[in-house]
């Protein structure tokens, strides 16, 4: 584009960039993940730009607009063409990711799922859609589609759909067994994660005879159909001689994140002890992970800051694992149950003297033996013993 193009164009918010209010303004760029961090002039002059005025009826910013053209935030165009343009506006702290469960059935019986032995349990579509309508104009940013499996959820389509253009980014979160070349381009969501527990022996020794090679197909069929994917692993007695095959293929594939984590002793999984390693075998093993999709702490305080689960029943809680402690029930009011979400401080942890707090922030608080003890996982990655 030519560099003066934009004065005479009409200039618009991109569709895939939405305005953001969470501590400080920010520009969240649903189809790349990113997150823009602007100030307050910044956000005024992005509000105004609905395709109803030039660029040089906005502003003489060249440099900041020339940018935003760059990347995607902002569109020029050759005739006014209006949308609305709106701020999503959060609490402090922002709830950036929420995790909503749909459904607690599975076509699986997994040996590890920390939710334990499927259940019955499904959320009504008009509850899943008013839950993401909130969260959304409270300033969310990616909403993680979780069950059970939720492409036996019955309203998946009509749900996806209904979500579509709120200004954030739906990932789909599968055992992929059930994406197939006939259903991969109908899935309508921004991106599909995948669960890949090994590689073939050590994933069945999970997931089941067969579902090694039916992942496979899910996975192909996604990048088929142009999606982007990623991955995650837990890590078992099965699969530690398996990462690098495993990093290969996810390397491959393209994958935007690999999320890899220490199995917990709690839902199925207590029922197939044998399936844990010790944590001087797993830690190191979590290096193998990539990309930027932790939804942990920050800011000063351990995991959780920025994170909430629904169950199917709307029950808001801190995470799965925390599913006996509800918050309340979030299609009443998904900010009210925020509000109530204890928050921990680093500096309240028994390890706020380490050396590497503000690199492990604290790790997993359900892992650690009580809310105030060190994860022995992140303590062994970082290589912290303790007497």
């Amino acid at each position: 584009m030519n560099e003066n193009h934009w004065h005479a164009a009409y200039l618009r918010l991109a569709s895939q960039a939405a305005l953001k209010k969470l501590e400080t303004p920010f520009v969240y760029h649903t189809g790349r993940d990113e997150l823009y961090e602007i100030d307050e002039r910044a956000l005024n002059f992005l509000q105004q730009c609905n395709g109803t005025r030039t660029g040089g009826e906005l502003t003489d910013e060249a440099e900041f607009v020339q940018y935003c053209l760059e990347e995607d935030i902002l569109e020029a165009l050759d005739r006014p063409a209006e949308i609305p343009v709106s701020v999503d506006v959060c609490d402090c702290p922002s709830l950036r990711y929420l995790e909503l469960h749909l459904l607690h059935q599975c076509n699986l019986r997994c040996r590890h799922c920390y939710l334990g032995p499927p259940g019955a349990a499904e959320m009504p579509v008009s509850d899943a859609v008013d839950i993401t309508r909130q969260f959304a104009e409270n300033g969310g940013l990616r909403l993680l589609i979780s069950g059970g499996e939720p492409l036996l959820y019955k309203h998946l389509a009509d749900f996806l759909n209904q979500t579509r253009g709120l200004g954030i980014r739906r990932i789909l979160f599968t055992n992929g067994t059930l994406v197939t070349p006939e259903n991969a381009d109908r899935l309508d969501a921004d991106e599909i994660q995948f669960s890949m527990d090994g590689w073939k022996a050590g994933h069945e020794r999970l997931r089941g005879e067969g579902t090694f090679d039916q992942l496979l197909r899910g996975v192909h069929a996604a990048k088929d159909a142009g999606m982007d994917i990623s991955f995650s692993t837990m890590i078992h007695r099965g699969n530690i001689d398996e990462f690098e095959q495993m990093r290969k293929f996810i390397e491959d594939t393209g994958a935007l994140e690999w999320g890899v984590d220490i199995l917990t002793l709690t839902g199925s999984l207590a029922e197939h002890p044998d399936l844990c390693v010790p944590v001087e075998t797993a830690a190191p093993l979590m290096e193998y992970a990539y990309g930027g999709g932790y939804h942990g702490a920050s800011d000063g305080y351990a995991c959780g800051r920025h994170l909430m689960a629904v169950m199917p029943d709307r029950q808001a809680v801190k995470c799965g694992f925390y599913r006996d402690r509800p918050l309340g029930d979030a299609a009443g009011s998904l900010a009210a149950c925020w509000r109530r979400m204890p928050h921990i401080r680093l500096d309240e942890l028994e390890c706020r003297d380490c050396e590497y707090l503000q690199e492990c922030r604290g790790g997993c608080r359900f892992r650690a033996s009580h809310p105030l003890a060190p994860d022995p996982a992140m303590c062994r990655l970082f290589g912290v013993e303790h007497e």
